[in-house]
């Protein structure tokens, strides 16, 4: 069950149904960990991303992602966007262990929930 109240994907232009555990529909939907949250369910998704030589893990709900990009693309783009590089979703556990190496050897302060703005934008106003 998606997030209570939300049966359609989250994704503004779709209108299918949602998937089983998920804010997004089959078509949308994107590898991640279930969690429940209140009386529903969501899925986090775990980004891997550089930034100024230095690696981390972002991540964000289906339900925003869905919701505020329109899917993995436009969330994908958002973060080319704010100046990471070599971003791509962490589809596999094998996936996210790579990852979690490459964060160890330099590791992104920024690493965590994705952050609407970033010092470095604010910075560069």
């Amino acid at each position: 069950m998606a997030f209570e109240g939300q049966s359609e994907c989250a994704v503004r232009e779709c209108g299918s149904p949602c998937s089983e555990g998920a804010n997004l529909c089959q078509d949308h939907s994107v590898p991640g960990m279930v969690i429940k949250h209140g009386n529903g369910d969501c899925v986090i998704t775990a980004w891997y991303a550089e930034y100024a030589n230095e690696a981390g893990v972002i991540l964000l709900n289906d339900y925003a992602l869905g919701d505020l990009f329109g899917g993995e693309v436009g969330f994908k783009a958002k973060l080319g966007q704010q100046g990471f590089v070599k971003v791509r979703i962490l589809r596999t556990p094998e996936e996210l262990e790579a990852a979690k190496v490459r964060v160890a050897k330099a590791p992104g302060k920024w690493s965590g929930p994705w952050l609407t703005e970033y010092a470095w934008e604010s910075s560069s106003k």
